[in-house]
């Protein structure tokens, strides 16, 4: 919790912690509403810059919070470590070795440099605060303002820079920057909240993320906007309660993915026998029973990091070959299954476990700021766990920037008070 009192003085220095967020908030929206393509930039600008400004502030070489963080949660960063660990190791017997190598330069990048990141936004106090709770606001609308745009002018910036895209790649592309915009939604709300801003800017913004998610294809992104929603409605009422909901429900459904999917797929094919399924719903369908197999030949160790790729055998599905399993399995935890195993499983689904008691630890008296995590967390999931790679490093920047905003909304009540007296002064 912040509690340094707002100093709005002209010869306040801007501190460096504020300039980081500043970066970190502005960079993520612009990556975001571009395709999500350098989304991991963001977090490389937050990250590096942190870094050098931990070797360079005086006094000491880290932030005694992080030390302190680090010691206090030593058990959940163990458990998270083993996990990068082992699905870095699992590379060694990858089929896809070029695949897995890039993969493993991917990985390690980003969970080196998030945890930094985070660190360098969650230092911000006072009015170095309110600073970055604006940089993240002015992003996410800079993301929306471009995605809308692409939208009603049927992505004239995205043809005009790759003249030769398909249109359905395209719209891929814009549904996942979608992605990755709406799962800051409700912290710019709370943001916006906290600032005590004009009602018809949070309405705009409502407005903006309720039309993004109808645009692209992407009915992940309807479904979770409104899902997220109601969880953090529930979370205003029943923080702790919401965490451990988000947490233990995401845990489960990564130590069990073998079972729940297939049998997902199974009510699927009965609710919409032949050719009644939507042919995108079919193919997930198809690809989690297919993994599901695969998963049943190496059940301990997996196929190995970026294996995904190798099951290419052609099918026709709805009148077109596809491989059999396209890339992944498009439900990012059977995609931890089949390439890490049951070993990598369990060590996610623990360390997932583990990381909900300390986000209980460390939001559950904040109701606000658990009403915005648990939404981004709730549609997050939804995306990952019924669309997406398990490695996709946007995913990975996304959740990082979640985190790190979160804990700018973590402030006491007075903060409305002191705001509500600077204005009518």
């Amino acid at each position: 919790m912040s509690n340094v009192p707002l100093d709005s003085g002209p010869n306040r220095p801007l501190g460096t912690r504020a300039k980081i967020a500043g970066a970190f908030g502005i960079a993520f929206g612009l990556f975001a509403g571009t395709g999500v393509t350098g989304l991991a930039m963001s977090l490389g600008i937050a990250g590096l810059w942190g870094l050098i400004y931990s070797f360079r502030a005086p006094g000491q070489s880290l932030d005694k919070a992080f030390v302190a963080a680090l010691k206090r949660h030593g058990a959940t960063w163990l458990c998270l470590i083993l996990f990068v660990i082992w699905v870095l190791l699992t590379s060694l017997w990858s089929p896809a070795g070029d695949l897995a190598a890039e993969t493993t330069r991917r990985l390690a990048a980003v969970f080196v440099l998030a945890p930094i990141g985070i660190w360098a936004v969650y230092g911000c106090e006072g009015e170095d605060r309110l600073l970055a709770q604006r940089a993240i606001i002015a992003g996410v609308f800079m993301s929306l303002g471009i995605l809308t745009s692409e939208a009603l002018n049927h992505y004239a910036m995205n043809r005009f820079a790759s003249p030769d895209k398909e249109s359905l790649e395209i719209a891929g592309d814009m549904g996942r920057a979608a992605a990755a915009t709406l799962t800051l939604f409700w912290v710019v709300y709370a943001c916006l909240y906290q600032q005590l801003s004009d009602p018809r800017i949070r309405l705009l913004l409502v407005a903006l993320s309720i039309f993004i998610s109808l645009q692209f294809g992407t009915d992940i992104n309807a479904l979770g906007l409104a899902v997220g929603t109601i969880a953090a409605l529930f979370a205003l009422r029943f923080p702790r309660v919401a965490l451990g909901l988000v947490s233990g429900g995401t845990a489960a459904l990564i130590a069990a993915a073998p079972l729940i999917y297939p049998a997902i797929a199974q009510v699927a094919f009965q609710l919409w026998p032949g050719d009644e399924m939507p042919l995108s719903y079919g193919r997930r369908a198809q690809m989690w029973e297919t993994a599901s197999e695969y998963i049943a030949q190496k059940p301990l160790t997996g196929w190995g990091l970026g294996a995904g790729s190798i099951f290419d055998t052609p099918i026709i599905y709805g009148g077109f070959t596809w491989p059999i399993i396209q890339l992944h399995p498009h439900s990012a935890p059977l995609h931890i299954w089949l390439e890490t195993g049951g070993i990598g499983a369990l060590l996610a689904s623990v360390t997932v476990i583990m990381a909900g008691v300390v986000a209980i630890r460390v939001f559950g008296q904040y109701r606000v700021a658990t009403a915005a995590l648990v939404g981004g967390l709730t549609f997050l999931a939804l995306n990952w766990g019924f669309s997406h790679s398990a490695w996709r490093e946007w995913v990975w920047a996304s959740f990082a920037t979640l985190i790190a905003f979160s804990f700018m909304l973590r402030n006491p009540r007075w903060w409305a008070d002191e705001l509500r007296e600077r204005r009518a002064g």
